[in-house]
């Protein structure tokens, strides 16, 4: 008895020794079990670098809609701002300003088309600079009382935000627009023009027989009148009752982007004037635009320069070449805003246009006295 009870704890010990033995055996197969199941395999690594990959994707995408999203609504304001601008000046002068002031007797001292390519001629754009906060600019350029503004190049040159589409990036000077005083010479660019209509762009209107005639008369401004069916065109003073369509169908203003047509110019305008380089190569419209080139080809939003693609080269009519209206481009209306372009109606509201408007449609809109009256656009 005595020596069975010597011996039961060493049994006992044992006993636990060996259940000890299979807990930590049991534990490192556990631990084991545990490493194998957290380690990555490569297609479950590749799966999840995909992931992250889509994920990144849609949140860039999304980044860049919100970015553009921005950008277009600035576009918004600034044609907004514009649209201010010129109701302010149709409410002091009772007509929206001339697309183009082009020589003659106003402004004072103006002078006849072989020069207009070392003075240049005001833009609608730069009428309005008073009503639209910059009358320290408009007052130091002399707008509309002086046409030597390369004395003053450097106010010419002034970058003017609500001129600028923050879509487009673009230089804040256009040195293709201004070429009367020599290489290098630049204005301050702009991303908007005026609606001169569904007409071409021609060489006839007025008198006498040139795109910008020797005197601002009666006379020329009646041809012009008579002939361009838009708001803003040269020697322009449209009224609100001439706008027979109503203001809220007719287009007053659209973008053009600084993409290069064609030819390798580019198209967008400069806030100060039509800046051509005089009667013999390049014509003064710059700053509106109309919608049919010479050809009578309707253009389109974003239908970059259809002018002359097949047929004749350009040049104006004295050198004998054939472009009849003596035109080099008739550049559309374009913007950097997938899928169309902004524009502000008479009425001071702006649009968003798609480049697949109906052509139809858009004729309508760029008319203000063809009697087709749209309410739903």
């Amino acid at each position: 008895m005595h020596s069975c009870a010597h011996y039961v704890p060493s049994c006992r010990s044992v006993h636990i020794f060996k259940g000890d033995g299979i807990k930590q055996q049991k534990q490192h197969s556990s631990a084991l079990s545990v490493k194998r199941n957290a380690a990555f395999t490569l297609i479950e690594l590749l799966v999840v670098i995909a992931i992250i990959g889509v994920l990144v994707g849609l949140l860039l995408h999304a980044v860049q809609q919100a970015r553009e999203a921005a950008r277009r609504a600035s576009c918004v304001n600034n044609l907004k701002q514009i649209g201010v601008g010129l109701h302010n000046f149709n409410s002091s002068h009772e007509h929206f300003p001339s697309g183009v002031m082009c020589g003659g007797s106003s402004p004072p001292g103006g002078t006849a088309v072989a020069e207009m390519g070392k003075h240049g001629g005001w833009a609608w754009s730069a009428f309005i600079l008073d009503f639209c906060d910059h009358q320290s600019l408009a007052d130091d350029l002399q707008v509309g009382k002086s046409r030597v503004w390369h004395d003053n190049q450097q106010s010419g040159r002034s970058l003017i935000g609500f001129y600028l589409c923050p879509s487009d990036a673009a230089p804040t000077e256009n040195k293709e627009r201004v070429r009367w005083v020599g290489a290098g010479t630049s204005a301050g660019m702009s991303n908007y023009v005026g609606n001169a209509g569904t007409k071409p762009i021609k060489n006839t209107v007025g008198v006498p027989n040139s795109h910008c005639a020797h005197d601002d008369s009666p006379e020329n401004k009646a041809a012009a009148r008579d002939y361009y069916t838009g708001v803003l065109f040269s020697r322009s003073s449209i009224t609100m009752a001439q706008i027979t369509d109503g203001t809220s169908s007719t287009i007053l203003v659209g973008e053009r982007d600084y993409s290069s047509n064609q030819h390798g110019d580019h198209e967008a305008s400069n806030w100060i004037g039509a800046l051509g380089a005089g009667w013999h190569t390049e014509p003064f419209h710059y700053n509106w635009v109309t919608i049919f080139d010479e050809a009578n080809s309707n253009l389109q939003i974003n239908d970059y320069d259809a002018t002359n693609p097949t047929n004749t080269p350009d040049c104006w009519p004295t050198s004998g070449c054939g472009n009849p209206y003596g035109v080099t481009d008739a550049d559309s209306w374009s913007s950097q805003h997938p899928g169309g372009a902004q524009f502000v109606l008479c009425d001071g509201s702006v649009r968003f246009l798609m480049e697949t408007i109906s052509e139809s449609v858009f004729a309508d809109l760029c008319n203000r006295r063809d009697g087709d009256v749209l309410t739903e656009f």
